[in-house]
């Protein structure tokens, strides 16, 4: 019998049985629209954050840290700003910048207070190393030389303007204790809006001099170097530079890497989840074999009947399995529209559910994000589903009804017909 007559009898046979065929289905229809669903809204998840990581990272940024750096460990426990011209010294590093930071509160002159940070740096490398990105609302950088001069980030309701002064309240060491000591400064520039690039936060932050600020903590150290470098795609090459140069002795962190680790955590979500939904696709294998078995016994005679008319095994073998392979299709159809509806919605309804909460990014404690999530508003999932997946889905959907589907055909197939037309 032809393939295309064979094809044509299994889909009578399935209309025949509208039921039988809608309840195995539905089992299919469950598990791939579960699959899909999971994928396309952990796909949405890494474009999003990818995108805010690619925006807030800086991909032509490098990070020094102190040989332990964040996470502990052997190497330099300090970095000086002699250690910039090292760095600076690099093929590809086209500016450097060290800064120290420090948590504190700010006073205005009309007894306005702000939780914020305090950051020490050389204002002639901030310009070279991101004045590409920077943007005064008012003011600019300081005179060379003024060390009771700063800079303030960007807030949505400036506790300062340009010539205001500004009131620090730092947490100092004196000998064996620890005591809060005010120091004013001029405000010489207001940023606008910039975020966070990194571990350097713009916004709700105060620039002060390297210098004050070390005099200030009587300390000579500072705790992070970044280098710009003129070529992204060279970062990991230059990153091992930087560290032979220290004789591995430093951290340097670059952002692809940052964004590979995230995504690699992402990656094993996913897995795990679609793990968990292919358990439907199984039960649904089950429910297969279950009905077929059921539907050979119901249809013995049929088949003793084409037997007996010279229908070979292979033919009712390539029957049965051409059902299910029809079943599989359509149930993924299904599955993968019904999955792809329910992802747009979960899509809409998430940010709206989560704000203010995981939507608001990884958020500090001064509100500053870090790596370019800075709140809920600017948040948006929207699912993603390539072709290859829509195929992979169709693919395993028929895949596990034909698994799942050979032994009943087998069974089907080796009927005796003889025994089979004396069947009732």
């Amino acid at each position: 019998m032809k393939f295309r007559n064979i094809l044509g009898l299994s889909w009578t046979n399935m209309r025949r049985r509208k039921t039988r065929t809608a309840l195995t289905t539905l089992g299919i229809v469950v598990g791939i629209m579960a699959v899909v669903s999971i994928s396309a809204l952990s796909g949405g998840f890494e474009a999003q954050i990818t995108d805010q990581l690619t925006q807030g990272l800086d991909m032509d940024i490098l990070t020094v840290l102190p040989g332990g750096g964040i996470l502990g460990g052997g190497g330099l426990t300090t970095l000086h700003m002699n250690d910039t011209v090292v760095i600076q010294n690099i093929t590809g590093v086209e500016a450097t910048l060290g800064f120290s930071q420090s948590g504190t509160t700010v006073y205005n002159e009309t007894d306005g207070t702000l939780d914020t940070r305090i950051v020490g740096l050389n204002f002639t490398d901030l310009e070279a190393t991101y004045g590409h990105r920077l943007r005064f609302a008012d003011g600019g950088f300081p005179d060379s030389g003024s060390n009771d001069s700063c800079i303030i980030g960007y807030l949505e309701d400036p506790i300062a303007a340009v010539g205001d002064n500004v009131t620090t309240e730092i947490l100092v060491r004196v000998g064996f204790t620890f005591v809060y000591v005010n120091v004013s400064f001029i405000v010489s520039g207001v940023l606008e809006e910039v975020g966070s690039s990194g571990m350097l936060p713009f916004d709700r932050s105060v620039f002060i001099p390297l210098d004050t600020y070390q005099t200030l903590f009587n300390s000579e150290s500072i705790d992070m170097i970044l280098a710009r470098i003129a070529d992204p795609t060279q970062a990991d090459a230059i990153a091992e530079e930087i560290s032979t140069a220290f004789e591995d002795q430093v951290l340097v962190i670059v952002p692809t890497a940052i964004i590979n680790t995230v995504m690699g955590v992402f990656d094993i979500m996913e897995v795990f989840l679609l793990a968990i939904a292919s358990i439907a696709l199984l039960v649904a294998g089950i429910s297969i074999l279950n009905i077929m078995l059921v539907s050979v016994m119901e249809r013995t005679r049929e088949i003793g009947i084409m037997k007996a008319l010279g229908a070979k095994d292979r033919t009712i073998l390539s029957q049965f399995l051409s059902e299910a392979v029809l079943l599989g299709i359509i149930g993924g159809i299904f599955g993968i529209i019904i999955g792809w509806v329910l992802a747009y919605g979960m899509g809409l309804a998430l940010p709206l559910l989560f704000s203010g909460g995981m939507t608001g990014g990884f958020v500090g404690g001064d509100g500053n994000g870090f790596g370019g999530f800075g709140g809920s508003s600017n948040f948006t999932l929207v699912p993603v589903l390539p072709l290859e997946t829509i195929f992979i889905a169709i693919c395993f959907a028929v895949l596990i009804s034909v698994i799942f589907a050979i032994y009943p055909a087998r069974k089907a197939a080796k009927l005796d017909p003889v025994k089979a037309l004396r069947y009732e």
